[in-house]
């Protein structure tokens, strides 16, 4: 047999056993690959269980899909393996509660599996067979060439050697080339991944099926719903309580943005439908936002109507001034020039608290605050009764402005005829204050306007105090709202952090 038909079945073998190395090496990944799904799938099935457990509902599919699930010694989660024969068990330990936990046992296995593991046993014996068949076509190879002489052996296998040296050092370039292709792409999952997961956009990602694959933390916040309850549930399940939001995202068949007022806040919602793959959707809640936005425009119409209101009342004074001089002129009629007169200092004190009212709030301090105290003087001032929580609340406002707002409720509530007066305060992410009182109550036709300068609800009212309450709630940033009561009125005061 010649030698160079031998140096060509080595390099057909060389280059085979290359091949079937490789593709060792690509059924040993997605074996690796399916074993992680496998247990993934359990965990996810695991916490299912758990849920329902804590729910007290009914088990269906998960708990066949486990080999046992058997009550366990109260502990904290935790996940083990141990051999069964040619497979693993997957030892799942889940806490429902701090008196009660739940042992899963799944026997790692599926079709995919053991498919992947026939080809890589069928793989490795090829490659050990090709191993032995190199060695010893390299041996015959070596007897071949001991029969020329040292000179012409050294010429002849050093060829060889260089090709053989070749092919290493391309096998493990291309080696070198995956392995940092794989790198950087767990490298970028893993920063994807945590982009995800760290802002404070909702990211959600259904398939082309429309369930729900990534959920991340801030859509958890927004929709109060945990990632294991969204995932592969269908959108209309998990935002049911946000209709118009749902709505725009189902008409949405290309790439769409809009503002959307669904269940009391405002979302800025993309939607980026991807072909082949399913939708992706960022929302962002703005609701904070605009509520400062529309603060902000009442500031400016404030001071815009103070300008205006200052130059108005300075006429109006002027000739109501005129006015009250010819009235103490006449004599002849004392009762007539004496309604003129009370006409004429009602409006002038009108107009005083109007100017009071239209001019802009300059200087705000902000300092430590009790609210107890505020609403208990401004109830007083206007002998009124005054239940409060027990535990105080500290702000930072200013106490001047405050005893203004509180003093004017409590008038309002006193000249409509209530005795009493119930207030409760919260501070979370804001500062919310709700204060009722057990009067009659403001008729629905007036809700909308009891806001309004000059507009009252009692003959010769001048109609400023509800005006001005509103004006300082917004320069102290905050709103005012006028909510629904069974009972009296009821007002919820928010100071925006």
């Amino acid at each position: 047999m010649k030698k160079s038909f031998i140096i060509l079945i080595l390099v057909i073998q060389i280059g085979a056993l290359f091949i079937f190395e490789n593709m060792y090496s690509l059924f040993k990944n997605l074996e690796r690959s399916e074993t992680t799904a496998i247990i993934a799938d359990s965990d996810l099935r695991a916490e299912l269980v758990v849920m329902k457990t804590r729910l007290s509902l009914p088990l269906t599919d998960q708990a066949v899909y486990f080999d046992q699930i058997l009550p366990a010694q109260p502990g904290a989660n935790s996940r083990q393996f141990e051999p069964s024969g040619k497979n693993q068990v997957l030892l799942l330990k889940k806490q429902i509660d701090s008196g009660r936990s739940l042992l899963f046992k799944k026997t790692i296995v599926s079709t995919q599996l053991e498919i992947f593991r026939s080809l890589i046993k069928i793989l490795s014996g090829v490659t050990i067979a090709l191993g032995i068949f190199i060695f010893a076509c390299g041996l015959y190879l070596v007897f071949l060439l001991r029969k020329k002489s040292p000179l012409q052996n050294a010429e002849s296998i050093s060829p060889l050697q260089d090709y053989l040296l070749e092919i290493k050092n391309s096998e493990l370039e291309l080696k070198n080339q995956v392995a940092e292709q794989n790198l950087a792409s767990l490298k970028i999952a893993a920063l994807n991944k945590s982009i995800i997961n760290t802002i404070h956009l909702a990211v959600i990602f259904t398939d082309v099926n429309g369930k729900i694959e990534i959920f991340n933390p801030a859509a958890q916040k927004y929709f109060g719903h945990s990632f294991a309850a969204a995932k592969n549930n269908r959108l209309n399940e998990v935002l049911l309580d946000q209709p118009e939001l749902l709505a725009f995202i189902n008409a949405a068949q290309k790439k769409s943005s809009q503002e959307i007022e669904s269940s009391g806040r405002i979302f800025f919602t993309d939607v980026v439908p991807i072909a082949a793959d399913g939708r992706l959707i960022v929302i962002r809640d703005v609701s904070k936002e605009r509520k400062k936005e529309k603060i902000q425009r009442l500031n400016a119409n404030l001071m815009m109507l103070g300008e205006m209101a200052a130059s108005l009342a300075h006429e109006i004074r002027n000739s109501l001034g005129v006015m009250l001089g010819y009235s103490k002129a006449i004599r002849a009629e004392p009762d007539k020039t004496a309604k003129i007169s009370r006409e004429i200092h009602f409006l002038s004190a009108m107009m005083e608290s109007f100017l009071q009212f239209a001019r802009p709030v300059e200087k705000i301090k902000r300092v430590e605050t009790a609210l107890g105290p505020l609403i208990t003087a401004g109830a007083a001032a206007h002998n009124l009764a005054v239940d409060l929580p027990e535990k105080d609340l500290l702000i930072q406002s200013d106490p001047l402005l405050l005893n203004v707002i509180f003093s004017n409720l409590a008038l309002n509530a006193n000249q409509a005829g209530a005795k009493h007066l119930q207030a409760t305060y919260s501070h979370a992410e804001n500062t919310v204050i709700t204060i009722g009182d057990d009067g009659p109550g403001i008729a629905p036709a007036m809700r909308e306007k009891i806001w309004l300068p000059f507009f009252s609800g009692r003959d010769k009212g001048t109609g400023m105090g509800l005006a001005t309450v509103k004006k300082l709630v917004s320069a102290l940033n905050g709103d005012i709202q006028l909510l629904e009561s069974k009972s009296g009125a009821l007002f919820r005061i928010v100071f925006y952090s």
